[in-house]
């Protein structure tokens, strides 16, 4: 790592202009190059013609509704002199479209203002968060101090009686369905105790326990375990990534909610669409085995419209490599042998099901009529689907499919029109939006 001038007075240390050298020389490095496998291209692919299935596109669309749900953050320095220090604005949009609007603009030769404010019905929420030398609240640690960012951000989204805490609590508790009475804390982040077993008996009125080993306070929002990878000491940016992804999904869980408690049978009439696939990643991984048991409730005693679609990553470049395979009206089930021959590396012969620690969902690449091409991720009953996908696993598909059709966008490549106005309306630039945001966080910080 090369020396930086602080004061101006001496320079930058530069970078050696010949040490490639021994990099190209090196015998082991050549080897190492030899054996590296990269993904196919599509003259080498091969589709398993079972996998590839026509879209039945119904006379009428049970949809009347579609929520849309995105996120973004900007990570902003409000302190640079040593110890500098970070905390991040996170801003989270969720787009309510009916779809009567969206078919008579549809038919419009020109979008006037007018009709586009008709379908920007956007609720927003905020979050910051300490992200590095950070106290809150008079917290002792970093750690500390996100934990209660994390837990005061979903006491306060949503009424006393229905914030995200209690949709937290409906959810691990399995209180929709056949109710269990505790869950399994990894590590306590006060006493960092192994496998604590966390009563739902235990839990007060406002979703907080104690540790009972340490007696600890606990809040409700530790079983993300979110905690286990912030560092006091180098921050926590390796959690903005994961918490973005699982404030998305469970702002959706708690609007499903919202609707099953107050006006059931309308859920057979909304669409709810993520932007990026449905999982949870890194340590909250965990919270993908709880939205699968909802998703398949709510299959068995009512209906379900969910999908998450991807814009970026080796899925939607595969996609796009692939799509002269494909007929217009067609979609391909990805299997795992398709997956680890042509987009991932691995054996096409393992056992085990991709991403079955993550996803409560499976993978379909779609190609419309207008010849766009999609990946999209849907809720599925059994993770052992992805060595074998029919048709008949995925619920609702021609459905979906035919809606994401009717939703194209010519804004950006194979785009839709909920997800790219979400995303227009609350993501944060780079410019202007961090360095206003940094002057605003300077100001107002002590």
């Amino acid at each position: 790592m090369a020396y930086s001038s602080r004061t101006g007075k001496r320079p930058d240390e530069l970078a050696s202009k010949s040490s490639h050298s021994f990099i190209i020389n090196d015998e082991e490095v050549r080897s190492f190059l030899e054996n590296c496998e990269y993904p196919k291209s599509a003259e080498e692919v091969e589709l398993d013609k079972s996998l590839v299935i026509k879209v039945q596109y119904p006379d009428e669309n049970p949809i009347e509704y579609i929520i849309a749900m995105d996120g973004g953050y900007a990570t902003i320095p409000v302190k640079k002199t040593f110890p500098s220090s970070l905390i991040t604005f996170f801003q989270f949009g969720e787009i309510f479209l009916n779809t009567e609007d969206l078919n008579n603009i549809s038919e419009m030769p020109f979008i006037s203002r007018e009709s586009i404010s008709a379908l920007k019905d956007l609720e927003r929420s905020k979050l910051v968060l300490p992200t590095k030398n950070v106290s809150y609240n008079s917290s002792i640690t970093l750690t500390h101090s996100v934990r209660r960012t994390i837990y005061d951000y979903f006491r306060r989204k949503g009424d006393e009686k229905n914030n995200l805490l209690s949709t937290t609590h409906w959810l691990i508790f399995n209180l929709f369905d056949q109710p269990v009475d505790s869950f399994n804390l990894t590590t306590c982040p006060n006493c960092e105790e192994k496998n604590q077993n966390i009563l739902r008996a235990n839990f007060n009125s406002e979703y907080t326990t104690n540790c009972p080993e340490c007696n600890g306070i606990l809040y409700l929002t530790d079983c993300f375990r979110l905690h286990e990878v912030i560092d006091d000491e180098l921050g926590a940016g390796g959690i903005l990534g994961y918490l973005v992804n699982l404030i998305e999904q469970i702002n959706i869980i708690h609007t499903i909610k919202y609707i099953k408690e107050t006006q059931p049978k309308f859920l057979d009439k909304f669409f709810f669409i993520k932007d990026g696939p449905l999982a949870f990643f890194g340590q909250t991984a965990n919270m993908h085995k709880h939205v699968r048991k909802l998703c398949n409730y709510l299959f068995r005693n009512h209906n379900l419209f969910l999908a998450g679609l991807e814009k970026s990553g080796a899925f939607v470049e595969h996609a796009d490599e692939i799509k002269n395979l494909l007929e217009p009206g067609e979609a391909l089930l990805l299997n795992n042998k398709h997956i680890y021959s042509y987009i991932l590396p691995g054996p096409s012969d393992n056992p085990e099901p991709y991403a079955h620690t993550s996803y409560y969902s499976s993978k379909i690449i779609f190609k419309s009529r207008d010849e766009r091409v999609y990946v999209i991720t849907l809720p599925v009953e059994n993770e052992n689907i992805v060595l074998n996908p029919q048709k008949t696993d995925f619920k609702n598909l021609d459905i979906i499919l035919w809606n994401i059709e009717k939703l194209r966008c010519d804004m950006y490549d194979n785009s839709i029109v909920p997800v790219a106005l979400a995303n227009k309306l609350i993501s944060l630039s780079s410019h202007p939006s961090s360095s206003i945001l940094e002057k605003f966080a300077r100001k107002h910080t002590k």
